[in-house]
Parts: structure tokens; sequence; C-alpha cells
């Protein structure tokens, strides 16, 4: 009987890890690095991203997905060995689009860009994705 009563749990519990919220990002570097796109994934059980570039770079991190402030504090880590912090501002009803800056160890400013912004950001550079991606 009391596996009865295991078996809908471990189901729900299957269930609700597959649920996440995925959102654009994109990622300007001032020392004119081709820019960094990826995405954002809040799950029930973490929050995190990831960005690459077509020259290899690939920065990451993990944030807190139950936050409800407009002001989201990330740290981030790259493939290179640099690491650095972001401050981003969200908007909208679920917190998916924004914009923020930040600056890696060795001085690297980036600008980053969350959802509709990251979407707009790409078509502003030459109305071309793959012009912006590939330069």
């Amino acid at each position: 009987m009391k596996y009865l009563l295991i078996i809908p749990i471990l189901f729900s519990g299957i269930i609700l890890s597959g649920c996440s919220v995925k959102t654009p990002l994109l990622v300007k570097v001032s020392n004119s690095q081709k820019p960094l796109v990826g995405e954002a994934v809040a799950s029930l059980s973490e929050g995190t991203f990831k960005v690459e570039n077509t020259e290899g770079l690939r920065c990451q991190g993990t944030y807190n997905q139950w936050e409800t402030s407009s002001l989201l504090k990330v740290h981030v880590t790259c493939n290179d060995g640099r690491y650095g912090n972001v401050t981003v501002i969200r908007s909208g009803d679920y917190k998916q689009n924004g914009s923020g800056e930040g600056v890696l160890n060795d001085g690297t400013a980036f600008r980053v860009y969350m959802g509709d912004l990251a979407t707009s950001e790409l078509w502003k550079q030459d109305g071309d994705i793959e012009k912006t991606i590939i330069k």
C-alpha cells in the first residue's frame, strides 16, 4: 500500500522537473570580441545561463530564479579563466526582459541584453542576425 503512495509523488517530481522558462541573451564585449549569444534557463531547481561566441569564448553562471526584484546580480565565469559580476535590471510580467552591465577581472566591460531586448539588439546591427554573430 505504501508503494502506491510513492508512485504519484515520483511521477509529480518527474513532470515538474521538466518545467523551465528560457530567455535569449546577447552579450556585447568592450574589447571588440564577437558578441556572445545564449540563453538563461529558470527551472524549479535552479537558474542558469550560458553564452558563447564563434571564437570559442563561453561564459556561464547561476542565479536565484525565485528572485522577484527587478535588480539581479550574478557572478560570471568564462572558459578562458576570466570571471566577474553583472547587474541586470529586469522588466516584464515574468522578468524575462532587461539589460545590464558587468566587468570581468581583467577589466573587460560588457553589456547584457535579455529577452526581447536581446532579439532587437541583434536585428539593429545591419538588420541581419547572421552578420552580427559571424562578423
